[in-house]
């Protein structure tokens, strides 16, 4: 959602392979607070994770979940694309994003709804998750696990939406009505001013129609006033 370079430097130095691999992959920077998301389609940083330092605590843990609750959009950027002379169809359009808190025990204590809307078209519903977030003790990391909505379900879709607004939308969800993702939950280490986590290479596999499987490796940047993050 939001890429500003400036901000968005990585705590190590990218090598000129690691960064040139990156080109036309699609990162995204989501500042909080009026909150800005940005896309780029051709961002040549290379997402590395800093190196854990000391164990996670609790202390990181209740830092980490304490930042994700906000309202985000991606207006500055769109502009900017916009103003730079980018075709309508290589700039990212306006969007919305809404995360929240949300009471569903089956998912875990620390679970967030994510809701994605089109600016110019408000009613329209681009993606939906689930994100529980966990303290994990053998890895010695910050966990996302990531829920997806079932492809096949829009009358599930078109219930959910605006959970929001209305968390009762969600009232008696479980993992089991969401699509599976094994393998595909995000590590976070911890920075001194930011949280930087990654999935598993090759962990996270998605069936296509012909049976093949496709391979998903996000990584995501989240600080307190910013989220970022890079579908691969």
């Amino acid at each position: 959602m939001l890429v500003n370079i400036d901000i968005n430097k990585l705590s190590k130095p990218c090598s000129a392979k690691s960064s040139h691999s990156l080109m036309k992959r699609q990162y995204r920077l989501l500042k909080r607070q009026n909150r800005d998301i940005f896309f780029s389609l051709a961002l040549t940083l290379c997402p590395c994770i800093a190196s854990a330092g000391e164990a996670v605590s609790v202390a990181d843990f209740r830092r980490f979940v304490s930042v994700w609750d906000g309202d985000y959009n991606n207006f500055s950027q769109s502009k900017a694309q916009e103003e730079a002379g980018r075709a309508q169809n290589d700039r990212n359009q306006p969007t919305f994003l809404f995360i929240r808190k949300v009471d569903l025990p089956a998912f875990g204590p620390e679970t967030y709804y994510a809701e994605w809307r089109d600016a110019n078209q408000t009613a329209k519903v681009n993606r939906q998750r689930m994100y529980v977030l966990e303290l994990d003790q053998a890895e010695q990391k910050l966990r996302l696990n990531l829920h997806i909505w079932p492809a096949d379900k829009p009358v599930f879709v078109a219930q959910t939406s605006g959970a929001y607004l209305d968390a009762r939308k969600l009232s008696g969800m479980t993992p089991v009505d969401m699509a599976g993702l094994k393998g595909c939950d995000v590590y976070f280490d911890v920075g001194t001013h930011d949280f930087s986590g990654a999935m598993k290479k090759d962990a996270c596999a998605f069936p296509t129609p012909n049976e093949m499987q496709i391979y998903s490796w996000s990584q995501m940047k989240l600080t307190e006033t910013q989220f970022s993050y890079l579908d691969g």
